[in-house]
C-alpha cells in the first residue's frame, strides 16, 4: 500500500503541468533562452516518468519503487540542466562585446523556496542516517531491511524498513541529483549576457532568475518525493513494535504530521519546474 502511495505521488509533478499554462512571447534577444530550457524541461519530465514507470516494476522486494520517484526527480533536473546547457548566447552582429560584472548564486536563487527545498534535504539525510543505524537484517540475512524488537519474553521484526538496503541506493541518486544542480546554477551564473539586434548586450536577468528557480525546484521534487515514502514507511515502522518506548510514538507521529507540508512543498516544486516564473518586464541593456 505504501509503495503505491509512493507511485501515486508521481502524479503530483503532472499536476504541476496542468497548472502551467502557455508563456508569453518576450524579448527577441532572449526569447531562445526560454524556449530551449522550457522544452529540455518537458523533455526531462516525459523521460522522467518514463524510466520511473520501468523502474516501479524492476525489483520486487521494493527497491523499484522507492526509486522510481527520486530517477524521476533526476530526470526532471536533468533536463533543467541540458537546457542551460544548451543554452548559447548567440550575438547579432560581426561585434561582440562582454560586461564586466559579478553575479553570484545567490542573486538568482529564490530564497524562501530554497531554504525550505535544502531543510527537506536534511531533513531526508537525517531520516536515512537514523533508519540505517537502526535496521537489521532480514529473515533471509539481507541487511538493512528489517527493524528488530526485543519485548523480552518474545522478539520479532518488522519490514520492509529503510535501512541500508534501501538507503544507500536512494542516497547515491539524490547525491548525483545534487552535484548536477550544482553544475546547473554554475553554469548558468556563468553563462554570458545575449547580445540585442543594435549590438548592446541584454539585462536577462530575469531568464537567469526562471532558470535557477526550476533547479530549486527539480531538487525538490528530487528531495520531496523520497522523504516523503520513506517518512510513511519508518512510522509505520516505529508503530508496529508492541513495546516501543514512548519516543518512537512521538517520532512517528511527527513524521505523519510533516507529511502534508512536504506535500505542499513537492506541490510547488513542481509547478517550479513547468512554469519558474511570471513574465518579466523587457529587459535593458547593459553597459559592456
Amino acid at each position: 500500500m505504501v509503495g503505491a502511495w509512493i507511485v501515486g505521488l508521481l502524479l503530483v509533478p503532472l499536476l504541476g503541468v496542468a497548472l502551467a499554462g502557455p508563456s508569453a512571447a518576450g524579448e527577441p534577444a532572449t526569447e531562445h533562452i526560454r524556449r530551449t530550457t522550457r522544452r529540455w524541461r518537458w523533455a526531462g519530465l516525459a523521460l522522467g516518468a518514463a524510466v520511473a514507470a520501468v523502474a516501479a516494476g524492476y525489483d520486487p522486494l521494493g527497491r523499484g519503487v522507492l526509486l522510481a520517484a527520486p530517477l524521476f526527480g533526476l530526470c526532471v533536473l536533468a533536463g533543467v540542466v541540458a537546457g542551460e546547457s544548451r543554452v548559447v548566447a548567440r550575438p547579432a552582429g560581426s561585434t561582440r562585446q562582454a560586461a564586466l560584472e559579478t553575479r553570484q548564486v545567490r542573486h538568482y536563487l529564490p530564497r524562501r523556496p530554497f531554504r525550505a527545498v535544502a531543510a527537506a534535504g536534511t531533513a531526508l539525510a537525517v531520516l536515512l542516517a537514523a533508519t540505517t543505524a537502526a535496521g537489521s537484517a532480514d529473515d533471509l540475512g539481507r541487511a538493512g531491511r528489517a527493524l528488530a524488537y526485543d519485548c523480552g519474553d518474545f522478539a520479532g521484526a518488522h519490514g520492509p524498513w529503510a535501512g541500508s538496503f534501501y538507503s544507500l541506493p536512494l542516497a547515491l541518486v539524490v547525491g548525483v541529483g545534487v552535484l548536477i544542480a550544482a553544475l546547473a546554477m554554475h553554469r548558468l551564473v556563468g553563462r554570458p549576457r545575449p547580445q540585442a539586434p543594435a549590438g548592446d548586450l541584454v539585462r536577462d536577468d530575469a531568464e537567469r532568475r526562471r532558470s535557477a528557480t526550476a533547479v530549486t525546484g527539480a531538487c525538490g521534487v528530487l528531495v520531496t518525493i523520497p522523504l516523503i515514502g520513506i517518512s510513511l514507511v519508518t512510522a509505520a515502522g516505529l508503530l508496529s513494535s508492541p513495546c516501543r518506548p514512548l519516543w518512537w510514538t512521538a517520532a512517528a507521529w511527527g513524521l505523519f504530521l510533516l507529511v502534508p507540508a512536504w506535500t505542499v512543498l513537492l506541490a510547488w516544486s513542481s509547478v517550479a519546474v513547468l512554469r519558474p516564473g511570471p513574465r518579466a518586464a523587457r529587459p535593458a541593456p547593459v553597459s559592456a
